[in-house]
């Protein structure tokens, strides 16, 4: 009896529904950062510049400019263009 509570569409349902919501949820989750991966990389690399010297100071530098050439500036402007107008 434990096998046919087990196997009923109803919990197949359930759990179907809950796996498409989490790859969902994880598909989201991998859009936002990968949206945000160039600012989170400009932001740190200008967080370490003052602090840095020598080669280290080179590298972040080097990551400061690599995220800056990363980032979609036409896109931020247009958006900032729609949200203005």
């Amino acid at each position: 009896m434990t096998q046919n509570l087990l196997a009923t569409p109803n919990s197949a349902s359930v759990s179907m529904r809950s796996c498409s919501l989490l790859q969902y949820g994880y598909l989201g989750f991998r859009f936002i950062r990968y949206q945000c991966f160039p600012w989170l990389k400009l932001t740190i690399a200008l967080l370490k510049l003052p602090f840095a010297s020598g080669v280290e100071r080179i590298h972040e530098q080097v990551r400061y400019l690599n995220a800056i050439a990363r980032i979609d500036f036409v896109g931020v402007y247009g958006l900032l263009n729609d949200l203005l107008w």
